[in-house]
């Protein structure tokens, strides 16, 4: 049995937000050293939307506890979306792992069951963005060995010689 597939058997995935689970994605996020203080603290931002306007706030978190102790804090999460004002395309503006999970599957995992509950909350497309940086080549690589495309380029989207990438995939 490979290390990828015992791992799934430990992972439960839930999508309910707790006040206490805003602080441990928050931790998550930061502990990658790949997002900002001002993006930890959009994840921040919209978690308490999550919590506080329910599926109203167009945001969906999907968490990734160990199953022996599905209270215990996430190892790892993703927060998704539609698209305002089109039929069937979804964001995906966070996943993120816990540093000590990494390399082992929990990310493709994360992945592939959020485009599952996209799928069946009727998205058909998937949209990520992502900087054109050095530092996010395994980000890109990731992607794309999910299948993801990348589609665009917005160039200088995030300062001179930073261009926004923009990956999707087709879930239906």
């Amino acid at each position: 049995m490979s290390e990828t597939h015992i791992l799934t058997l430990d992972i439960t995935y839930g999508d309910q937000l707790a006040v206490e689970d805003v602080r441990t994605l928050c931790a998550l996020a930061a502990e990658t050293r790949f997002f900002s203080e001002e993006e930890v603290l959009i994840v921040e931002e919209l978690a308490w939307a999550a919590i506080t306007e329910g599926e109203e706030s167009g945001y969906h978190f999907l968490l990734a506890r160990p199953e022996a102790d599905p209270l215990a804090p996430a190892v790892g999460f993703a927060c998704f979306g539609p698209v305002p004002c089109t039929r069937g395309s979804w964001d995906l503006y966070w996943i993120v792992v816990d540093q000590a999970m990494q390399g082992r599957g929990l990310g493709r995992r994360i992945l592939r069951e959020s485009e599952r509950r996209i799928l069946t909350m009727g998205g058909r497309k998937v949209f990520v963005e992502t900087s054109s940086r050095e530092q996010y080549l395994p980000t890109r690589g990731f992607y794309e060995s999910c299948g993801y495309a990348l589609e665009s380029r917005l160039i200088d989207y995030y300062d001179r010689g930073e261009d926004c990438l923009v990956y999707t995939r087709t879930l239906d």
